[in-house]
């Protein structure tokens, strides 16, 4: 739980003072976004097909942490620099980058007791993760499109 609060602490942080490259309401989005997509993804493969799950089996107060903190900073942090005007290559780098920082904050949660995988491995996550970037590219394109 202290590796949690401190996550969610220093997350928070972060994202309050670094600088922001994007329009507020499209950060305000992206952390909606970010929520839905990991409260949908938790539902589907933690409660339903119970691949893992965060501090026991079931529903824990505690893991809301995860869905209202980690989960939008994260995906704020991970949008705010990204590299769009440069090469197809800086954005495969910044992805895989990324990917690797997801891979080792799941192994610290893990080894912290937070989350916990049953059925679930870090290859899934490694090919997981890359996909989850996409996804929150496509749904900020799709907002700068229908929201002009």
């Amino acid at each position: 739980m202290i590796f949690l609060i401190c996550s969610a602490v220093l997350f928070i942080a972060v994202v309050s003072v670094v600088p922001k490259k994007l329009p507020k309401c499209e950060l305000y989005v992206i952390a909606l976004f970010s929520m839905i997509l990991g409260l949908c993804t938790d539902i589907v493969l933690s409660l339903k097909y119970h691949l893992y799950g965060y501090f026991s089996p079931g529903i824990q107060l505690e893991s809301f942490l995860v869905i209202l903190i980690l989960f939008p900073s994260s995906g704020v942090m991970f949008m705010n620099f990204y590299p769009f005007k440069k090469s197809l290559i800086n954005q495969v780098f910044y992805i895989i980058c990324w990917n690797i920082f997801c891979l080792l904050f799941e192994y610290a949660s893990i080894i912290s007791g937070y989350f916990y995988h049953n059925n679930w491995n870090y290859w899934y996550s490694a090919f997981s993760y890359p996909l989850l970037f996409l996804i929150h590219l496509f749904q900020l394109k799709f907002f700068r499109t229908y929201s002009k």
